[in-house]
């Protein structure tokens, strides 16, 4: 049996403020720290579960947001970025699950932590076929046009409450903190939380089989609202029937979601002020 995990930051146990999150916050070790141990309760519940084979990617900003020597040795950790802006390399259908974690809600959600959809300095609000997604769901279907579930995912309450409703109530879920505002939270402590994502793990590859691959549906109508309205004017209209539906928000009519996706990853607008 083999699993894909992809590990953002701002859902990790314990993380609450940009100084965790980024490479030069005062605080950006610790969360580092923090990050290693949910991994690593993550892998010990997989292996428990009779999982062969895990493959680990730290999807936040640039990659190396963990320390190497402290991970979990019975999975391999993929690191850096990859060719022509692919998103999940290396995913395909021989992969029969995917944990998402460390999460965070999408963009707008009242009191998610840290909440954002891709970038927190560009973009404002994604749907796609009329449907508002934020990474989970990005994420959960490019694995599902390769036939691979979203089998669990972990962050605060409001990722929870988003992953529930999008991929429905056999997808295992962890809620590692309570968000009172974007930069605050009620945060259970990693000895806790470490014991609730092993067992979560664990009941996830029990799920296998009955957990089905995200699909939002193709042609794929996809709207982006930028946070600025330079955004949206950098946007290439030249694919996929683009069009200006208003100053802040671009409409594609694609063949299907991933491959908007893929175009988009390899060609970002420029960078803007941030939040």
């Amino acid at each position: 049996m083999k699993i894909m995990m992809g590990v953002d930051m701002e859902g990790i146990t314990g993380i609450t403020c940009r100084d965790q999150t980024s490479t030069d916050g005062r605080l950006y070790g610790e969360g580092m720290e923090l990050a290693v141990g949910d991994v690593n309760a993550a892998v010990a519940g997989l292996t428990d579960a009779g999982v062969h084979e895990i493959v680990v990617w730290d999807n936040h900003a640039g990659s190396f947001n963990h320390y190497l020597p402290r991970l979990d040795g019975r999975a391999s950790y993929r690191r850096g970025t990859s060719a022509n802006g692919v998103r999940w390399a290396g995913m395909d259908g021989s992969f029969d699950g995917l944990i998402l974690l460390g999460y965070h809600a999408r963009a707008g959600t009242l009191h998610g932590v840290l909440e954002h959809t891709m970038s927190s300095a560009n973009w404002f609000r994604l749907t796609v076929n009329g449907r508002e997604v934020g990474e989970v769901g990005i994420d959960g279907a490019l694995a599902g046009a390769v036939g691979v579930p979203v089998i669990m995912a972990t962050g605060c309450q409001k990722l929870c409450a988003e992953v529930a409703e999008l991929l429905g109530p056999d997808t295992v879920t962890v809620a590692v903190k309570k968000g009172h505002a974007r930069h605050g939270a009620t945060c259970l402590p990693p000895e806790r939380t470490a014991k609730l994502i092993r067992a979560g793990a664990a009941e996830a590859v029990k799920r296998i089989g009955k957990v089905k691959p995200l699909d939002l549906g193709a042609p794929a109508v996809v709207e982006l609202t930028y946070k600025h309205t330079e955004h949206a004017d950098a946007a290439d209209l030249r694919v996929f029937d683009g069009r200006r539906v208003d100053g802040y928000t671009v409409r594609w009519t694609c063949p299907d979601f991933v491959s908007w996706m893929g175009f988009t990853a390899a060609n970002p607008p420029p960078a803007g002020p941030g939040d």
